[in-house]
C-alpha cells in the first residue's frame, strides 16, 4: 500500500472514519467507512491497480466521495453541471 495516503483519506470522508483491511492474496485492499457509532457506511474493494500511484488513488477515493454525494443527494451545482454535461452518448463510429 505504498500509495495510500492516510492523511487524504481522513480528510476526504471526515466525519466517516476510513480503515483498511489486510492486504487481500491478489494485492486489492477494502476500504471501509464507519461512523460515529462504529457501524459501517460504506465498503468498497480498492484493486491493486488502483494503488500503484498516489494520483490513480487520489481518483479513487474521489470517486468514492461521489458516490456518497450521489447516495446522499448532497451533489454542488458545479458536479450535477459536469455529470450533465457529460452525460452525452458516445458516438461510435466503425473502422
Amino acid at each position: 500500500m505504498r500509495h495510500v495516503n492516510f492523511d487524504l483519506l481522513e480528510k476526504a470522508f471526515h466525519p466517516l472514519r476510513p480503515s483498511l483491511g489486510q492486504r487481500r492474496p491478489d494485492g486489492s485492499v477494502v476500504l471501509t467507512l464507519a461512523d460515529s457509532n462504529d457501524e459501517m457506511a460504506y465498503s468498497r474493494v480498492i484493486s491493486s491497480d488502483e494503488v500503484v500511484s498516489a494520483e490513480v488513488f487520489g481518483q479513487v477515493v474521489e470517486g468514492v466521495r461521489r458516490e456518497l454525494c450521489v447516495r446522499a443527494g448532497s451533489l454542488s451545482t458545479e458536479m450535477r453541471k459536469q455529470l450533465v454535461d457529460n452525460a452525452g452518448v458516445m458516438s461510435y463510429i466503425p473502422v
